[in-house]
This record gives C-alpha cells, structure tokens and sequence, in this order.
C-alpha cells in the first residue's frame, strides 16, 4: 500500500493538471462523496418506509416482522455508510488535506472554525443512531409482544 501512496506522490500537482484526464485523489474523493450522498439517502428512505410500515401495520405479528426484516437492512446499509465514511476520511486526511494549495483543504480550513468539521454526522452518527434505533424498538416490541 505504502509503494501505492508513493507513486501518487511523485506527480506533482502541476503535472496532474496537464496530463488530464488521470484518476487522481481529487476525482475519486468526488467519486465518494457523490456515492456517500446517493447511498445516504436511500438509507434514509428505508428507513423512513421501515418506520412507516412499522406504524401501519395491521397487526402486531406484521409490525414485528416489518420491523426486524428493517433493522436488519437498515443496519446492513449503515455498515456500507460507514465503510465509504471511512474511505472518504482516508483520501482527505492522508493525502488531499497534506497538500496546503489543495482546495479541499483550503476549504476545510476556512469551514472549520470554531466548530469543526460535521463530515462524519452523514456516513457515520447517523446510521448507527437509525440502526440502533429499530434494533431497540424490535427487542422490546419483540419483548412486549411475549408479555
């Protein structure tokens, strides 16, 4: 991996520019973040169709079955959130944030102020907070149910 960041870092930045069009860190942080956004709001989607579900349900069996097969989606779709969370941070804090002239990290310095950077709240907080969520809401409807 380390031979990898290397070769990257031998093409400066004046270079990248001219030898276009080159799959650099820019284009793929731009790639990330496009697909963070799109996978980000179908999590949201199936989130706000499991919860409808949950509510209209005719029945108590239905309503656990709606809400279990969602926590379990809901969940699944959070740990592909997280993942490209995690590759975003990667491209921007070890390689894009380095370069001073880059403008991610001109626009992050001017951005971050006195309340810093919320780019984890959509890949991250988010998900984990809507997962355990109707992971919660299925064990203690599940729990309700049995008394």
């Amino acid at each position: 991996m380390d031979e990898k960041i290397t070769a990257h870092e031998t093409i400066n930045a004046a270079d990248r520019d001219i030898h276009s069009p080159v799959w650099d860190m820019s284009q793929e942080r731009a790639f990330l973040e496009n697909l963070l956004s799109q996978r980000f709001n179908y999590f949201l989607l199936f989130y706000s169709i499991t919860v409808a579900g949950f509510v209209n349900a005719k029945n108590v069996i239905y309503a656990q079955i709606v809400l279990t097969s969602g926590a379990l989606i809901v969940s699944l779709l959070a740990c592909v959130l997280l993942r490209s969370q995690q590759k975003l941070n990667h491209i921007l804090k070890d390689d894009l944030f380095k370069d001073i002239s880059h403008p991610a990290k001109i626009i992050d310095d001017l951005a971050a102020g006195k309340v810093g950077s919320k780019r984890n709240y959509i890949g991250i907080v988010i998900p984990i907070i809507c997962s355990t969520i109707l992971i919660l809401g299925s064990i203690i409807h599940f729990f309700c149910m049995i008394v």
